[in-house]
């Protein structure tokens, strides 16, 4: 894939675009996805087009960075585009952002949106804007109604609002998979060994969105291999003094050394909330039973 973030002199020939911010990938995206991975197959450049946004506007995300490109990269769409959101960019009106960037940079054949996409100076542009300007300037325009989940409409802020609450399991089904955290294996404290049960250990970006602290049942891809386990997310109170979100991620199966790797842990089930316990054979013992309980869940 190529991932684009310096659009300057950007010139791309007969594309097929999805789109969308993208936060979560989620089964609304998906089709988005699907769609353009279509008109790629038939010839077309596919581009996922999403937005960088500044620092101090990007807010809480369900990807962090290195995430979403994880996951764009995973999709099988050849480009990977992350168009600055400026203010000049902000001010463009809906016919100058399909003209100036679709049309004259990108060279548009196609586009895939969601009945909900917004685009222009004050979100002024919808669906039915850009299937006018596709027909003014020769491209096609496929529209997708939104997805449903428990009856509701599927997008990123109900998303959000289940990672908040602890709903794993209507996350997962919203999106297709469960709520993740992607990142490499990082070097702990090594008390898991100390007490046989080892985990693994992952930072989590600043930025990420993250549910209640606690343990969870856990589905870690590792080397092209699905282990499961039980995860702690959250500050570890027992044995550490200071509070530094990461996700510490026991796995029933497996005894190799993942140290440097790259894996994805998904969140399917909120156990219970983060303790803090008398002792190291007090936390112990909540330990185990939780690895019962998870076995019990798979």
């Amino acid at each position: 894939m190529k991932h684009i973030t310096d659009v300057h002199g950007l010139q791309l020939q007969n594309t097929a675009i999805a789109l969308g911010k993208f936060d979560g990938f989620h089964r609304g995206h998906q089709l988005l996805l699907r769609q353009v991975g279509e008109w790629q197959a038939q010839g077309m450049t596919g581009v996922i087009f999403t937005f960088r946004f500044p620092e101090n506007k990007r807010g809480r995300l369900i990807d962090s960075a290195p995430e979403k490109l994880h996951k764009a990269e995973m999709s099988g769409i050849q480009v990977f585009l992350e168009y600055p959101f400026t203010q000049k960019f902000a001010d463009q009106t809906p016919d100058m952002f399909v003209r100036k960037i679709l049309v004259d940079q990108l060279h548009v054949k196609a586009v895939a949106i969601g009945t909900d996409y917004r685009f222009g100076k004050n979100r002024s542009g919808d669906a039915d804007t850009m299937k006018r300007l596709g027909d003014q300037y020769g491209f096609t325009v496929a529209v997708f109604e939104k997805l449903t989940c428990r009856n509701e409409e599927i997008s990123s802020t109900s998303i959000r609002d289940g990672i908040l609450q602890g709903d794993m399991e209507f996350v997962a089904e919203a999106m297709g998979k469960g709520y993740s955290i992607y990142g490499e294996v990082i070097h702990g404290a090594g008390l898991g060994h100390t007490i046989g049960i080892p985990t693994i250990n992952q930072r989590i970006a600043e930025d990420k969105l993250l549910p209640p602290y606690g343990v969870y049942l856990a589905r870690c891809h590792m080397d092209g291999t699905i282990l499961h386990g039980i995860a702690n997310l959250g500050c570890k109170p027992t044995v550490s003094d200071a509070c530094v979100a990461g996700l510490e991620t026991y796995l029933f199966e497996y005894e190799g050394n993942a140290y440097g790797k790259n894996v994805e842990v998904e969140l399917l089930h909120y156990i219970r909330k983060e303790m803090q316990f008398e002792n190291v054979d007090d936390l112990l013992d909540q330990m185990h039973k939780d690895i019962q309980y998870a076995k019990n869940m798979l």
